[in-house]
């Protein structure tokens, strides 16, 4: 089984207030399993039940998740379901698939500035990145203090999940745009994007080393 602790303070250490505030480790029925401390424990329920609805909602139509016997997926079906965007009023949540009975979800935070509606973005596998990333060819502006601080993208040092990170300056391009320029160019949205996909990368590469399956009927409790 996950060590709940251990997950939990990880996920703890990788949150940043100003971009994404909140992390979680969820089942697509909406069991919560671990999450990043201090918690508002109704709005986290709240956020896993429309989370739930929504992610079954956009498997329907799909292929399954490849299940643990190999069985062949059916062609006549869109690819199985990967990553869940869901952009409200208030936030962004993105949810990625780890294993059939595992969901990774970051909120994270929209700029005070931003304007924007109810919008549900499915991606399933082989299918292309939401957003897409388009890079102006002007250089940023440096007045978005949301984007300052943190946009650039973290590498995990190595140990058992620790979620221990260290910096890693950009190099520079041609175009005399950094990686964290281009990243703060391209949105708040993206910034998150790049941070759950090199989290979820990270658990993916414990779960191999280790083998760890999560039971489909495990009692969480």
């Amino acid at each position: 089984m996950i060590n709940i602790t251990k997950m939990s303070h990880w996920l703890t250490q990788n949150v940043n207030e100003q971009l994404y505030p909140r992390l979680f480790l969820m089942s697509p029925n909406g069991t919560l399993l671990a999450y990043s401390k201090p918690v508002q424990t109704k709005e986290l329920r709240d956020q896993a039940a429309l989370i739930s609805m929504a992610w079954k909602e956009n498997c329907t139509g799909r292929q399954k998740y490849p299940s643990r016997g190999g069985a062949a997926p059916e062609h006549s079906l869109k690819p199985a379901l990967q990553t869940l965007t869901i952009e409200t009023e208030d936030c962004n949540i993105i949810v990625r698939l780890l294993q059939p009975e595992l969901l990774l979800v970051l909120i994270g935070r929209i700029p005070p500035t931003r304007k924007q509606t109810f919008r549900i973005s499915a991606e399933g596998q082989g299918d292309s990145r939401y957003p897409e990333i388009q890079i102006p060819l002007s250089r940023p502006s440096s007045s978005s203090k949301l984007l300052q601080g943190d946009a650039a993208a973290d590498t995990f040092a190595p140990g058992a999940g620790e979620g221990i990170i260290t910096k890693n300056k950009a190099p520079s391009l041609v175009s005399n745009m950094s990686q964290r320029d281009k990243d703060i160019r391209t949105g708040t949205l993206h910034v998150q994007r790049k941070k759950l996909d090199a989290l979820a990368d990270y658990v993916l590469k414990d779960f191999q080393d280790t083998g760890f399956v999560m039971p489909a009927d495990a009692d969480l409790q």
